[in-house]
């Protein structure tokens, strides 16, 4: 963030936000709740009737409101985009309005350069793009088509094409195929084309559609050759798209597509190393070329099988993985697959990195094992998990913090007293952890008040509290500080959830941990938390951006309230 952007933030104090609910005029405040929710007369149903601390957080989000006007564009699009899912629940018109308000106060937000790693525009940390991909979606979902047509030419490229991608699903969900279809050609030659809802749409028609069915299928494949260069395995690419659509479309085509895909993935030639592991078993490969031929020969062996054989005679190594996972992908892919990917540099590099990805999809399977033991077995299950080492190889996870978290969820419900003492043993070690290793313990308050202990729950928040403060020293790291927008940093999600789990035993609680923050901004951001806390918490669909940008790269994934 910017200096100007931090002088010109304006704060609300801790004394201001404690004023505010004993000393608000409540002549005023009947007039501002009347504009908030609307009167009788004007609405022809009866306002409705608010609690005391829906009233002060009512307050808070009006004062947030009206200070935003001052604030750099970046943070008001922030703070009107926070307040305004805060409302949602109370006054879903006024959400909408500060929804929109976000919306054109992201026109001010000036674009990055493209070399930028932590905010170029398109990438996941464009904090634009985010604010208005997230207003825009919410608006199809809520059937303002007329809106989003109206708002769609003034979003960034990017949220251009990503939100005709969300109206494409949408026109199918609605059954208008045709539509949907119209608007997914406009994307044929987006680079990052949606291969996953063009293998819905695929599907969705029927086989009198065949025709559309092609022409989709060659969209997508021509698409891929435009793009084969930058294109990366994952989720949701062409491999995934023919796996999921070569029983619609004559076998031709999809044999064509195969050779293509394979042929691209050869001239590539990338130094790669991957690795899949779940509950079902573990892979691991060292090439695009192996990685493609191993998602993709179970289809060929039903289409040419001798082609496929003679593919397997050349690569060992993905007929031994195959014979072991006769699916390929589909062989191992569960809800809890673990997916990674590395580049090395020397043959030998990626020797050394295969066996290094062998043996974290080991520890994957025994953390897995344990879980599953869970289900039956709590108390052996817990004996297991504290055998599991403290840090793993990857440096982004904890074997046996992972696995004492999820047996405590699994356990709280029917074995509280396997759950608590799960959450005690972690406790013993979450002064080990890095702020990588740290994920997920955001639910720890959560978990000691379904099992009804309050103490515990307070103990909990407080180990929360002291997480944020150990990953906002990292984010602030002189030598190398993150540097993404300081609404997205680790430690300001973490402390917006030590406020949401707060507010859910006492008020007085994020109180305590608002004035403790002693970064302005940030405090800024946790009392919008607090607020939407006491008006009856965010809903739980919203979801924030937490980005981690340093000189050697930058992470980014998605984090939403509990």
């Amino acid at each position: 963030m910017s200096e100007v952007a931090k002088r010109s933030l304006v704060r609300l104090t801790l004394s201001a936000v404690l004023s505010l609910s004993s000393s608000f005029p409540l002549a005023l405040y009947a007039q501002s709740s009347n504009r908030l929710f609307g009167t009788a007369s004007q609405t022809g149903t009866a306002a409705p009737k608010l609690k005391p601390e829906q009233e002060r957080g009512l307050r808070l989000l009006k004062t947030a409101e009206t200070e935003s006007g001052g604030l750099q564009p970046t943070m008001r699009a922030f703070v009107l985009w926070r307040a305004s899912s805060a409302y949602t629940k109370v006054n879903p018109k006024h959400a909408e309005k500060l929804s929109r308000d976000a919306f054109v106060a992201t026109q001010g937000i000036e674009d990055s350069p493209e070399n930028d790693n932590c905010a170029a525009p398109g990438s996941s940390g464009d904090i634009k793009s985010w604010i208005q991909q997230n207003v825009l979606y919410d608006m199809v979902h809520k059937d303002q088509l007329s809106e989003v047509e109206k708002r769609l030419p003034q979003a960034t490229a990017s949220v251009r094409n990503q939100i005709t991608a969300e109206l494409v699903r949408y026109y199918e969900s609605k059954k208008d195929l045709a539509h949907a279809e119209a608007l997914l050609s406009t994307l044929a030659d987006f680079d990052s084309y949606p291969f996953d809802i063009a293998a819905s749409l695929v599907k969705a028609f029927g086989a009198e559609h065949s025709a559309d069915r092609v022409s989709i299928f060659n969209e997508a494949l021509n698409n891929f050759e435009q793009h084969a260069t930058g294109t990366s395995l994952g989720g949701n690419d062409i491999g995934s798209f023919i796996e999921q659509t070569w029983n619609d479309v004559p076998s031709g085509l999809v044999l064509e597509a195969i050779d293509k895909v394979l042929e691209a993935a050869r001239v590539r030639n990338s130094p790669s190393h991957y690795s899949m592991s779940s509950a079902k078993g573990s892979v691991v490969l060292n090439s695009d070329y192996a990685m493609r031929l191993f998602q993709l020969l179970p289809i060929l062996q039903e289409l040419d099988k001798d082609k496929a054989d003679a593919l397997l005679r050349e690569q060992t190594d993905v007929a031994s993985q195959l014979k072991s996972h006769p699916k390929g992908m589909q062989s191992v892919h569960s809800d809890n697959t673990i997916f990674s990917y590395g580049v090395t540099d020397s043959g030998s590099g990626i020797d050394d990195a295969a066996a290094k990805q062998q043996t974290e999809a080991q520890m994957q399977e025994q953390v897995e094992a344990v879980l599953k033991q869970a289900d039956a077995d709590p108390t052996g299950a817990l004996a297991k998990a504290l055998t599991l080492p403290v840090h793993g190889l990857s440096e982004l996870s904890s074997p046996r913090a992972h696995a004492l978290l999820r047996i405590a969820r699994k356990a709280a419900a029917k074995r509280p007293s396997v759950s608590k003492s799960a959450l005690d043993d972690f406790s013993t070690i979450q002064d080990q952890l890095t702020p990588q290793e740290m994920t997920g313990i955001d639910e720890l308050p959560e978990l000691y008040l379904k099992m009804g202990d309050t103490d515990g729950a307070k103990k909990a928040l407080d180990i929360l509290v002291r997480a944020a403060a150990k990953i906002y020293e990292h984010d602030t790291d002189p030598d190398d500080p993150n540097k993404a927008f300081k609404g997205s940093w680790p430690s300001t999600d973490l402390w917006r959830k030590a406020v949401e789990q707060g507010a859910k035993i006492s008020p007085m609680l994020p109180e305590e941990i608002i004035a403790g923050l002693q970064d302005g901004d940030i405090s800024s951001f946790e009392k919008v938390v607090f607020a939407a806390a006491l008006i009856g918490g965010s809903p739980t669909d919203t979801s924030i951006l937490v980005a981690d940008c340093r000189k050697n790269g930058a992470s980014f994934r998605v984090s939403s309230s509990r």
